[in-house]
């Protein structure tokens, strides 16, 4: 399904910078396509309780008016009630208005619009266990963002270029968004400049005046609920028995378009080897326009905004996205609450690929940007992820960020192979179907022999993480070589881990894994070489508190709020960072971006001051708040110090982001606000 990973803070700061000619600061994150939240987000999406009643079907004819923007679409529901029902409550785009609604009998129903709700009252309640077929007939305009699901972004969309339909525009009649399973039959009659891409079984037939009807067909229940429209033709290439059709526009060069294939089918076959039974041999990448929804994956099919597609391969996206046909479509979360197995599952897939691709140091840097944001909401349990909006910052943070951890935590726990053999037995079982938190917990237990429930208690059904601090002593043996004894502690009463201690010597480092269970657990460790300091699980297998992370949570809650402009507030997180770290240069330096994007030059050129006499973590600061503070200087009219900021940018020679000729372009001529680099 998708990778809406909500405001990663500096791809949004980017942006909001790039409107004002500003050039974008340097990325110390891994770039993650997001979706803005909206400002008031709607109610969540009902899930933790069981639905009153599902979809298993629909038949949707489309029928599309390109010049006119306009979807015109004939929907034939079929549902079964789960309990009984008086009332069926469907999601539907807020563009789009019902003419009429019927019964399998043809009689027709008055439905009841409210906002993107459609209520359907039935003469008489529907008994549970009760077949019953809707016919909805329903059309209206998807020329741009407005009334979209994800405040901003195109999920939905016609015109004289093509359209698509994403499962999150809700452009059909919806219910359970992301864990009611349905088959779907869709078609439509297109000119012959227009193909069209979706899910399941192709069938095309000619029909007059060189128009082309197509019909596809997805047998097995999952969410084929993404249409594509597209002049596009598209490039189809094989890969040890992995086929990829690409429908990228000509501007991307074919050589990136040929990358994005080998690397697909790269992919896919190391997923295969980590989750076994593969849902597909086939797959369609498909490019969209930058402003639309930067990536999303439905069975078979993978849409890209350009903007996400880039000037090289994102691996990590691409890796995300294609974890999802194995879990989010092939299984998926049977509820909301289960959420965290779908996308916590893509996450944790990145992490491993990374880790085979670009090794342990890429591997514990996207490790760290996990615990950042199963960090910065700490009161929300993933059990209770269907109180939240979808589309929020929170639903992200927690379901991608710490339901990645748990992933990562059981990795170490159950170890590797054990852990990966329990992984392909849980999709063989479930393959195909719904899957909760229970069965995932007894899956893995049953393949593994080990009790979980403490696991999941700490991790899944609670809130708190460990904060770990030790107290040792070091003893010199007799026969030679050192004996550090000492106890791990923390505050979680119910804490019961296996949890790495490493000695750091003058010679080799030794780590031994203790079973920590409690506030105190003693270890003892042998050394050759003489102890210099321990460290308590120093490869970041457990998910912990510490002042370093909580550092990068308050900056990462501050770049949050900047990018939805809420700026006093992002400064009050950047000014709580600093409580933690006064001379962090990177906190001094977002706070600089906050106060500029304020206008209050000042302060801003006070923080770009601080930024560059502090800890130089990162050292790009420095070269970038010279940048910053010429364009200061040039905007209240002191071109001689702005030119001397420039310089002494240069004088870095740090090209961070092409930081050396930027310089270079505002020494030759003063920057103006809203001018691009150079003008």
């Amino acid at each position: 399904m998708s990778r809406l990973r909500l405001l990663g803070a500096l791809l949004l700061l980017a942006a909001a910078a790039a409107a004002q000619g500003i050039p974008p600061p340097p990325k110390i994150m891994r770039p993650a396509p997001v979706a803005p939240a909206a400002p008031a987000p709607p109610p969540a999406l009902p899930a933790g309780p069981p639905l009153p009643f599902t979809v298993s079907h629909y038949n949707l004819k489309l029928t599309f008016n390109f010049p006119q923007h306009v979807l015109d679409v004939v929907a034939q529901v079929g549902m079964t009630a789960q309990s009984e029902v008086s009332t069926a409550s469907f999601r539907l785009n807020q563009n789009l208005v019902v003419a009429s609604v019927t019964d399998a009998s043809g009689a027709s129903l008055a439905p009841v619009r409210q906002q993107d709700q459609v209520l359907v009252t039935f003469p008489a309640p529907l008994a549970r266990g009760t077949n019953a077929t809707l016919t909805f007939h329903y059309a209206g305009p998807l020329a741009d963002a407005r009334l979209s699901p994800i405040n901003g972004i195109r999920t939905a969309y016609v015109g004289p270029d093509g359209a698509f339909l994403l499962y999150p525009g809700e452009w059909f009649p919806l219910v359970g968004y992301g864990t009611d399973r349905f088959t779907a039959t869709i078609s439509a009659t297109l000119p012959a400049t227009m193909a069209m891409v979706a899910s399941g079984n192709a069938a095309t037939t000619p029909q007059p005046g060189g128009q082309t009807a197509y019909v596809f067909r997805q047998q097995q229940a999952s969410f084929p609920g993404s249409v594509i429209v597209t002049p596009l033709k598209p490039q189809t290439f094989q890969t040890a028995g992995f086929t990829t059709h690409l429908y990228f526009n000509p501007s991307v060069p074919a050589a990136l378009t040929a990358q994005y294939a080998a690397h697909a089918a790269n992919i896919a076959a190391f997923l295969t080897d980590t989750f076994g039974t593969p849902p597909l041999d086939t797959l369609n990448l498909v490019e969209l326009p930058a402003d639309a929804l930067p990536s999303f994956s439905s069975p078979g099919l993978i849409v890209l905004s350009s903007s996400s597609i880039g000037g090289a391969v994102n691996d990590n996206l691409l890796v995300d996205e294609i974890a999802q046909q194995w879990f989010g479509i092939m299984l998926s979360p049977a509820t909301l609450d289960d959420a965290w197995l779908q996308y916590g599952a893509a996450r944790f897939a990145e992490s491993l690929y990374v880790q085979k691709t670009e090794g342990n140091a890429a591997w514990k840097e996207l490790v760290t940007e996990l615990e950042v944001g199963a960090l910065s909401y700490p009161n929300t349990a993933l059990s209770d992820s269907s109180r939240l909006y979808v589309f929020s910052p929170q639903f992200q943070d927690l379901n991608y960020d710490k339901g990645a951890l748990l992933f990562h935590m059981l990795r170490w726990q159950l170890g590797d192979q054990p852990f990966n053999n329990a992984l392909r037995a849980l999709v063989n079982t479930y393959a195909w179907k719904p899957v909760s938190t229970a069965q995932f917990e007894q899956s893995i237990a049953k393949s593994t022999g080990t009790d979980l429930r403490s696991f999941f208690s700490q991790w899944y059904t609670g809130t708190a993480v460990p904060k770990f601090t030790n107290q040792y002593t070091v003893y010199r043996l007799g026969a030679g070589g050192y004996r550090v004894t000492g106890t791990i502690q923390q505050s979680l009463d119910l804490f019961n881990m296996p949890v790495e201690v490493s000695v750091f010597t003058d010679g080799a480092t030794v780590t031994r894994t203790v079973p920590v269970s409690g506030a105190n657990s003693s270890f003892s460790i042998d050394t050759a070489g003489r102890p210099e300091k321990v460290v308590v699980d120093p490869n970041d297998w457990i998910l912990k508190s510490s002042p370093e992370l909580e550092l990068r949570v308050d900056l990462s809650r501050g770049d949050n709020l900047v990018a939805a402009s809420d700026f006093p507030d992002a400064i009050q997180q950047y000014q709580n960072a600093l409580k933690l770290n006064p001379i962090s240069s990177l906190a001094h330096y977002r706070l600089a971006e906050a106060y500029y994007q304020e206008q209050n030059w000042q302060n801003a050129a006070d923080e770009y001051r601080q930024a560059i006499n502090g800890d130089l973590n990162p050292k790009w600061v420095v070269v970038w708040s010279h940048i910053q503070l010429g364009k200061i200087f040039d905007l209240t009219g002191q071109r001689d110090r702005a030119v001397n900021e420039y310089e002494l940018a240069l004088q870095t020679h740090d090209d961070t982001n092409g930081a050396q000729q930027i310089a270079q372009q505002y020494l030759k001529s003063p920057y103006k606000t809203g001018a691009a680099p150079g003008n």
